[in-house]
């Protein structure tokens, strides 16, 4: 359920916040404006935060985070926000719209633990890359899933998924890397490169998708051919 809005200057300073936000932060709207939004944000979702935002496009598509927050009394609160970037530059504001988190939809994800998934993408790049360098990067094609989960990283790791950063990571040619991203923007799985800060960021369903891989396991096989 949609509970209020917020507007933030281009650095993340609050200038004005709905007073049910703010009474649902457990602060007051006086208290709030002048604060950046990271200075009530989780310790553990700031870079994911950080990241979302500094890929959003100038007056493109809104981008859904589930982050927690921490209240004024001290406790957490897990709330879904829609962030837009409007006007240009230095002079643009972020518009956040905030929505209550269903408990039960909570308890059941409880199990999908970020850093395990983080740690099994991480686990994943690391044996290709180990491949490509026993075996030989010119026989595998698999761009595309190196990419997706290189930037799924840059998330959990605090840093900017730039094409170049993509390439030097991958070890692999900018064109080819550029071509990718046109590829995996067309299916969806990507948001438009920002082409002031020339972040790539996952779209939504580009993370619905990835985490759904990382949490799957191979099936074990039920029996063996005798030798």
């Amino acid at each position: 359920m949609i509970i209020g809005h917020s507007i933030s200057n281009a650095s993340g300073i609050l200038q004005a916040i709905d007073e049910p936000v703010a009474m649902l932060l457990q602060r007051t709207q006086k208290h709030l404006i002048g604060l950046s939004y990271l200075a009530i944000t989780h310790a553990a979702d700031m870079a994911r935060s950080l990241n979302r935002v500094a890929a959003l496009q100038t007056n493109g598509g809104p981008s859904m985070i589930r982050k927690r927050y921490i209240g004024g009394e001290g406790g957490i609160i897990t709330l879904d926000v829609q962030v837009s970037r409007l006007g240009n530059g230095d002079s643009s504001y972020l518009v956040g719209t905030f929505a209550t988190v269903n408990q039960a939809d909570l308890v059941a994800n409880a199990d999908k633990i970020p850093q395990r998934l983080w740690l099994r993408a991480k686990d994943l790049l690391g044996v290709m890359r180990a491949r490509d360098a026993a075996l030989g990067a010119d026989i595998f094609a698999d761009h595309a899933w190196g990419i997706l989960l290189l930037i799924y990283l840059s998330e959990a790791e605090s840093w900017i998924a730039t094409p170049p950063a993509i390439a030097d990571h991958l070890a692999l040619p900018a064109t080819t890397v550029e071509r990718w991203l046109r590829v995996l923007l067309g299916r969806n799985l990507i948001e438009p490169v920002d082409s002031l800060r020339n972040a790539v960021q996952l779209s939504p369903t580009g993370i619905r998708r990835v985490e759904r891989l990382l949490q799957e396991r191979p099936a074990e096989t039920a029996a063996r051919s005798p030798v």
